[in-house]
């Protein structure tokens, strides 16, 4: 019986192991960074659901001291009241995305550093340009074979 049992625990470690180095970590990455690409484009159109897309039902945020969780209905008001009047002039990587996945490819994580140049009306209808320098980690799920934004850690510098 404990040899039975030494050859399934064999079987079965082999079959993980096989099953975790098949996954394309480059091809991967490309997806997640073609998703963060797809992020800057969201923002240059003020599109709230073309951001949206490929994130979770619930998403977990990490700023300013706090820890919140959103629905994507009220991530999609936040975004379209963000987006109002907005106009993007950059939104642009300072550094090179450093982006990790797991080895079975069913989580992964991005940190970037993006300079925003923006202007947004205000109730008046005037103006005010915002500058700031984003840094922050998303992470990602694979969920149905593609992957999902679930949570992100952001931090924000006034540029000098």
């Amino acid at each position: 019986m404990k040899g039975l049992t030494l050859v399934l625990l064999f079987l079965m470690g082999t079959t993980l192991v096989q099953a975790q180095s098949t996954v394309d970590l480059e091809k991967e990455k490309a997806e997640l960074l073609r998703l963060h690409k797809l992020a800057r484009e969201a923002h240059f159109k003020t599109d709230a659901d073309l951001l949206l897309k490929g994130s979770a039902e619930e998403f977990i945020s990490a700023s300013d001291g706090k820890i919140s969780r959103s629905k994507s209905a009220d991530a999609r008001k936040g975004f379209d009241e963000y987006f109002k009047g907005a106009k993007y002039y950059e939104w642009d990587d300072l550094e090179e995305p450093i982006v990790r996945i797991s080895k079975d490819g069913s989580m992964a994580w991005m940190i970037t550093r993006i300079k925003v140049r923006r202007t947004q009306k205000d109730a008046t209808g005037k103006e005010k340009e915002e500058k700031f320098i984003y840094a922050g980690i998303m992470t990602y799920e694979k969920q149905g074979g593609k992957w999902v934004r679930v949570a992100n850690v952001s931090t924000f510098e006034p540029p000098t």
